[in-house]
């Protein structure tokens, strides 16, 4: 049983290799196969569909976000913490599955219903939660900010990017450059 648990991660992995590199829909299950070193026909005993790849890359990905999120969310500790700590969620997941974020972020749009709609709901729920977060540091007077929708998009912006600057830069010089930047724009 480890044996087809391993394959199929693997097969997992290297379809979210596939996918960033040449893109979800110029990545054929030929492709696949060939990379992973099995026969076409043989690699669906261990996946159904290229889709089903793409929904597991995309909301094991999700759920990740998600449970850091709120574990983040839920901490009695200030808002300019939370912040950093979702800055420090960011990179440890880009740091970990980086093929598989830059999935999440460029190919969902690839996603089919259901699973359509459930990464869309996870995605309005953790910017629903990362707002809240600014607004209590506003409303604590520790950050100054006109437009929350613009605030948080330019964050989360610098916070999508770190998954492609992962290849150039170290965690630590990375990580202190965007908490010195994101509490820049947000200090009052």
């Amino acid at each position: 049983m480890t044996t087809a648990i391993s394959k199929k991660q693997n097969i997992i992995n290297t379809a979210a290799d596939l996918f960033q590199e040449k893109g979800y829909n110029a990545t054929s299950m030929r492709d696949l196969a060939a990379k992973v070193g099995l026969e076409p026909s043989s690699i669906y005993s261990h996946i159904r569909s290229k889709e089903d790849l793409l929904s597991e890359i995309c909301m094991s990905c999700a759920e990740r976000f998600t449970l850091g999120m709120q574990d983040i969310f839920d901490q009695d500790t200030s808002a300019r913490k939370k912040v950093k700590e979702l800055i420090q969620l960011h990179l440890d997941i880009a740091f970990d599955i980086p093929a598989s974020v830059t999935v999440f972020n460029d190919e969902w749009r690839f996603l089919q219903e259901p699973v359509l709609t459930s990464f869309l709901e996870a995605r309005k729920d953790y910017e629903k939660k990362f707002k809240k977060i600014l607004t209590e540091g506003k409303k604590a007077g520790k950050f100054d900010f006109q437009n929350i929708d613009i605030v948080f998009n330019i964050i989360i912006k610098m916070l999508s990017w770190s998954h492609t600057a992962i290849k150039k830069y170290n965690r630590d010089e990375l990580e202190g450059e965007l908490n010195s930047l994101v509490i820049k724009i947000l200090n009052k």
